[in-house]
């Protein structure tokens, strides 16, 4: 029924925000992330290759190395040298014996993918790890002279796993691809030993092509440059094809018809000597013996391969002469080396040429202003760098002889043999000047012994390439930004003495070396170094050496420490440099002068405009900055699919974030331990004092440092527990919150989420995730203690002393759960309920209520969400705040009512399910959804259990003295409909909350009830009588019901003896006389089809008499109605009366005129009938004279039987004796209508017809009365005999026949 989740149990930013503490705590860290935002903005605005080069946007090419300022250290003794000698590692020793046997040809290359030299005599070739000359391996399978060697990746699938690399070897007839497989992946950080398979994979013949260089791919493609001047791949796959092999050569140079017609191939062979790819573009270029350069384009996906187009060496030549035309064209006239440079360094320069000279040209294939994606098309020249020497006064010599070169990463390495004993390194590196605006390159030389026969840059890579996120240019930083994280570069230089491996200091390096050179921090290298540099800059690379935890760098840390407040600590601009200084010149992070923020980061603006911080401040956070680079604006979580299903990892493994966690700890530990001031270095500066204004608004730097220190340990209590949920399984965890509806967002928050968010504003996220953990070990006691002692220990801001309380309540609940003895079970509850009370501001009071309700403990959920809400609102204001009718500007109140709500909405919450439960009906049957048994039902509460629950919370909140429970109750009871409920409880709150208005109509329709149920029957008519006059949307039949049930409630009461009493009874009676017209009046207008306006208005309230007739009987012509209403209002003028009498007569014959005249006179006799029952007692309002002459000249002019309306008044009770005299008086009156409807004698005829009737119901009478109507009609016979016998009209003697029988019966009657 519940989720059983310690998830749930957390309260979500209850008492301290979502971010991080109080206000002043929350500004320091919006404060100390926003300029966190500038100094990455800053570390990501370099200038790019293409600007440093100042190629224009139209792509006009542009030359330098003309300019001092271009090799900016050449010749100065106080720049350091920045590479070194590590050491030299002679060629194994059991080679020297092979050597002895050499007949043909020797050659030596790199492996730098798998940190390994090879050499080849003859036929043989040898491999061994150029560190240190071991694991010497040799395959000599082969009986020819072996030509040219590679090694690459194999295409995946193809082989087994354990073959990691292909060996290609090419001899003048075969080409043979070996298996390359470790003892461990070659990528370990420890040296396994290699092994070449006995038996080549595949062997394929050459086809007379002497094949000279071999370049693979990252997918496995293997390109061959030929002798030819022809580029082939080996093609290679698992199995062979319908019209494929499984392994074949396919010239890419020549078309199959120039092998059929070879008279089409007229140019001469131009063997290629070089070959190399592009991974990052797909593109291939070639570098033939005569300097032509060739460019191929591998497909978007890399897999096809496609000519661009090539490009003679007189074509290059003269384009560079075109740009640097006071440069002796010798310089161009060989090409020796093709380095690709890929996206990582820059997006539109795509190829350097180096020539003989040590020129490198700079290319690219496609436009500066299109996609860097865009398809290669043309081969173009962008820039000329010539090298050192080419300077008007330059003081060092120009490399000549350039017979191997080598570009990487802005380092340039060219070999030259200037004498056959040793070859001149030269070095090119632009590491120093980052932001410089034009490139600018430190050089130095270093003699190599011997003949260098290949050269390789084999820099580890860095152990995670999550620490080194692109720039949004898709560019990597500079070395400057990641040198904490960064081994120094290495190159390899392989010779016939053996491998010389370099490597080159990084700035961190460099000042080591000047501080152990100076023995101190006061000489003029350490201040040169800091001044060229820009004191941030320097600073930042001081903390690398300050924060080392090696012990042997001791000694060098605490220089750095001493440097750092001697040359960082005050603010001062640096001493001018002596060549262009890099940008900005003064690295001064202020606030106000702030560039654009990263997308969705906001900057404070409490700063003020003249803050100016120190450079040791700046370096502080640029240092921070650049430790969270790769997750401060990076998702922390990402979708990935595994077996077709859709689940959550992080983004950074758990050592990843593990090594952030620990560099950002390294920097906490130094603000901590190295606490200098300003004035005096060894002056702590009391950053932990709490007496320092915490906010940012005064411009202490003290105070930004205290926002600094309140960032760091926020920033590693959250590194620390990302790294933690990765350790135990991070997708588990997170797909834990899935099963809390409660937390689902949390799930899909962490899509989005990164550092910063949680930093700033995750504080929530990160308790969410901390409970998911706990979660996963619940039932295990120890470990689930120990996890949370760890985060007690690793993230105590985040996994507070509440948290862990929190934890053990839920442990103690779902132990007790579990439990089958009731006692301890109980025992158990009330242990955590009473746990939970004592943080009440700190308990998820829904989830919390939801775990004790799944074990039954409906007891405990009432009494921790009463007492949770008591500790939120421990002054009493929601109450005030509720009785006040909740005024708007009363905020705290607000506040109070809106924290206890929570709590009391748990209560109905709940209340709901066990509702819900108890009155569940059956499911009805349906379809399975799949084969098999039947799916079980999910758990529930059996209905009679679940209303017992119920029943005993709302005891329990009715027990309370909590009033704004009480009135949470009421109100759940009213909308759900139980009011019956409601009613049967028995509390001092329940009048005051029925009474209530609030704006809105009190709930009188329960009020009057409550009131009749005590007894208290005149409130209760009282209430009724609102009830029935309020305006709103009551229906009036209703109305008249309330004013029914308030004249009985008032026929009950006691005090029917007082005065006032006689007065209300009255006035009901009055009002319910007149709610029955409008009632009358409503049904009226229904049957004439009214609009929905006027029943909206005759249900809006009950209306005067006069409303009634003036505006919808007179209007709508309710001629039955007019006659209700001047009767209930007693106007009782005959002229009206009988003018609605003769309307209300006409208008029902006219509503019945399409029906025969029986039928209308039926219809007619049935209306009079039913009007006559409510005014035939009062004759003003039934004028039965009137009625009776009007429907005799209806009966007339309708032909209709002249009995029908005497029969009818007879129905409706009006004796036959009163009939005949009403009769006789029209008859004397001599009213002329009957002359004009041509029946002057009609009236006879009725009366006929009533002595008839009179003589047939005489036998009831007395004697007496009968004597005296037998006489009194002999006596009107004899009149209407005499009228008659002067009357022509034919019709005469059959009425006088008529009369003269009732005569006749008259005078027999005794």
């Amino acid at each position: 029924m519940q989720q059983n989740t310690l998830s749930s149990t957390l309260n979500l930013g209850a008492g301290d925000g979502g971010g991080g503490g109080g206000g002043g705590e929350m500004q320091d860290l919006e404060v100390a992330c926003g300029l966190i935002d500038k100094h990455l903005s800053y570390d990501s605005s370099f200038p790019s290759l293409l600007e440093r080069l100042r190629v224009a946007p139209q792509g006009f090419p542009t030359v330098s190395g003309l300019s001092e300022s271009d090799y900016p250290s050449s010749g100065e003794v106080r720049s350091a040298r920045h590479h070194h000698t590590t050491r030299k590692v002679p060629l194994p020793s059991e080679l020297m014996y092979h050597f002895q046997h050499m007949k043909c040809n020797c050659m030596m290359g790199l492996f730098p993918e798998i940190h390994r030299a090879w050499l080849t005599i003859d036929s043989d070739i040898y491999v061994w790890m150029y560190e240190d000359g071991s694991d010497l391996a040799y395959f000599d399978g082969l009986h020819e002279t072996i030509l040219s060697v590679g090694l690459v990746k194999p295409k995946a699938g193809v082989f087994k796993p354990y073959i990691e690399h292909l060996l290609v070897l090419t001899t003048t007839s075969e080409i043979v691809l070996l298996g390359v497989s470790f003892s461990q992946p070659s990528d370990a950080e420890v040296s396994s030993g290699m092994h070449l398979l006995p038996e080549p994979l595949f062997s394929v013949p050459t086809d007379g092509s002497y094949v000279l260089t071999i370049r693979g791919t990252e997918d496995g493609r293997i390109f061959m440059g030929a002798k030819d001047g022809c580029l082939y791949e080996l093609v290679y796959q698992a199995v062979e094809g319908w019209f494929s092999r499984k392994c074949q050569k396919v010239n890419h140079t020549r078309s199959t018809i120039s092998y059929l017609l070879p008279f089409l191939a007229f140019s001469e062979d131009d063997p290629i000597n070089q070959v190399e790819v592009d991974d990052s573009r797909h593109i291939l270029y070639t570098l033939s013996d005569r300097g032509t350069v060739t460019v191929y384009y591998l497909g978007v996906d890399g897999k096809s391969t496609s000519r661009v187009v090539s490009v003679p060496h007189n074509n290059i030549m003269n384009a560079a002469l075109q740009v640097a035309k006071t440069v002796d064209k010798t310089n161009f006239k060989s090409v020796v080396s093709l380095c690709p440079i890929g996206t990582s360094e820059s997006p539109h320069i795509h190829l350097v040429v180096v020539t003989g000279t040590g020129v490198r040209l700079y290319y690219t294939t496609g436009h500066l202003n299109g996609n860097p994606s865009q398809t290669p098309y043309q081969l173009t020249l962008l820039h000329v760098r010539l090298p050192p020497g080419f300077a008007a006064n330059a003081t060092v010599y120009r490399p000549t002889k350039v017979h191997k070169a080598l570009y990487s990463h802005g380092m340039c390495i060219l070999c030259s043999n200037e004498s056959n004993e040793a070859d001149t390194v030269w070095t090119m590196n632009s590491d120093q000047y980052p932001y410089h605006h034009v490139l600018a390159e430190s050089q130095s030389t270093l003699a190599v012994d011997g003949y260098v026969w290949a050269l390789a840059d084999v820099t580890p890579k860095l152990w995670c390439a999550a620490l080194n996120p692109p720039t949004s240019q898709g560019t990597l930083p500079p070395l400057l930004v990641t040198q904490h994280q960064h081994a120094p570069r290495q190159l390899v230089l392989l010779s016939a003495n053996g491998a010389h491996i370099l490597t080159f200091q990084r700035p961190v390096d460099k000042l080591r070396y000047l501080l152990e050179e100076a023995n101190g921090v006061e000489a003029s290298i350490v201040k040169d170094f800091f001044t060229d540099m820009t004191p941030t800059q320097a600073c930042t690379t001081a903390l690398i050496l300050a924060t080392d935890p090696n012990i042997q760098n001791t000694q060098a840390a605490e220089w750095a420490i001493r440097a750092l407040f001697l040359y960082g600590a005050s603010v001062a601009p640096p001493a001018p440099a002596s060549f262009p200084p890099q940008s900005p010149v003064n690295y001064s992070f202020n606030p106000p002068q702030m560039s654009t923020p990263l997308p969705g980061q906001n900057i404070s603006s409490t700063v003020p405009q003249d803050t100016q911080f120190s450079p040791l401040h700046n370096a502080l956070y640029l240092y921070l900055a650049r430790i969270l680079r790769p997750a401060w604006s990076t998702p922390i979580a990402k979708d990935i699919e595994v077996e077709g299903k859709p689940v959550v990892v992080s983004c950074m493994t758990g050592e990843e974030v593990g090594f952030l966690a620990y560099q950002v700890e390294l920097l906490s530990n130094f603000l901590l331990t190295n606490q200098g001031g300003t004035t005096n270095p060894l002056q702590p500066l009391n950053i932990s004092n709490t007496t320092l204004n915490r906010t940012l608004g005064d411009g202490s730097e003290r105070a930004s440092l205290l926002a600094l220190k309140l960032l760091l340990d926020q920033a590693r209590e959250v590194l620390r527990l990302v790294s933690e949920l990765t350790t135990h399984n991070f997708t588990a965890i997170v797909g834990g919150l899935q099963k809390n509806p409660l937390l689902q967002e949390v799930r899909a928050q962490l899509r989005t989420v990164t550092l910063r968010d949680l930093v700033l504003t995750g504080r929530d996220i990160c308790r969410s995730l901390i409970m998911a953990l706990l979660d996963r070990y619940h039932g295990d006691n120890a470990s689930s203690d120990a996890i949370s002692e760890r985060l007690r220990d690793i993230c105590p801001n985040l996994y507070r002393i509440e948290d862990a309380k929190l934890a053990k309540a839920n442990e103690i609940i779902l132990s007790s759960k579990a439990n089958p003895n009731k006692i301890e079970k109980e025992k158990g509850f009330k242990e955590a309920v009473a746990l939970c009370k004592q943080i009440g501001h700190h308990v998820n009071i829904t989830g919390i209520c939801s775990q004790l309700a799944s074990g039954g403990a409906y007891e405990g959920v009432v009494d921790l969400c009463l007492s949770v809400a008591s500790q939120r609102d421990p002054t009493g204001r929601a109450l005030h705040y509720y009785k006040n009718n909740e005024p708007a500007e009363d905020h705290q109140g607000y506040m109070a009512f809106t924290a206890r709500m929570e709590c009391y909405r748990v209560l109905m919450d709940q209340l709901n399910q066990l509702v819900g439960t108890g009155a569940a009906p059956p499911a009805s049957p349906s379809v399975p959804t799949r084969p098999g048994p039947p799916t079980p039902p999910p758990q529930t509460l059996p209905s009679t259990d679940a209303t017992q629950y119920a029943h005993q919370m709302i005891n329990l909140i009715v027990a309370s003295t909590d009033e704004l429970a009480h009135v949470t109750l009421y109100q759940w009871l009213v909308d759900t409909n139980r009011t019956d409920r409601l009613l049967s409880l028995s509390s001092s709150y329940l009048e005051t909350f029925l009474t209530r208005s609030n704006g809105q109509a009190p709930l009188n329709h329960l009020l009057w009830r409550y009131y009749e149920k005590n007894k208290e029957f005149y409130k209760a008519a009282k209430t009724l009588l609102l009830l029935a006059e309020q305006r709103g949307d009551t229906p009036v039949g209703v109305r008249v019901d309330y004013l029914s049930r308030a004249h009985m409630c008032l026929s009950s009461c006691e005090m029917n003896t007082a005065s006032n009493y006689a007065d209300f009874m009255l006035h009901l009676e009055e009002k319910k006389e007149v709610a029955k017209v409008q009632l009358m009046v409503l049904d009226s207008l229904q049957c004439e089809a009214a609009g929905a306006d006027v029943f909206s208005e005759l249900n809006s309230s009950l209306l005067a008499l006069t409303v009634l007739y003036e505006k919808f009987a007179e209007p709508w012509a309710l001629w039955e109605c007019k006659l209700a209403i001047v009767h209930c209002a007693g106007h009782s003028e005959p002229q009206l009366v009988q003018s609605i009498w003769t309307k209300l007569i006409d208008n029902e014959l006219e509503k019945a005129a399409s029906v025969g005249v029986e039928l209308k006179v039926d219809r007619l006799s049935s209306k009079l009938k039913s009007l006559a029952r409510i005014y035939s007692s009062n004759p003003s309002y039934f004028p039965l004279e009137h009625i009776i002459k009007h429907c005799e000249i209806r009966s007339v002019q309708l032909q209709a039987d002249t009995s029908w309306v005497v029969t009818c008044l007879q129905g409706c009770g009006i004796p036959v004796s009163k009939l005949i005299n009403i009769y006789h008086k029209l008859y004397r009156s001599g009213e002329s209508v009957w002359e004009v409807e041509h029946s002057p004698h009609h009236l006879l005829m009725v009366l006929a017809h009533l002595i008839n009737m009179l003589i047939d119901t005489c036998a009831s009478l007395q004697p007496q009365q009968k004597r005296a109507l037998r006489e009194q009609c002999l006596d009107y016979v004899a009149e209407y005999l005499t009228d008659l016998s002067a009357s022509a009209d034919t019709s005469a003697g059959i009425i006088m026949a008529h009369l003269k029988s009732c005569q006749a019966r008259l005078e027999r009657l005794v």
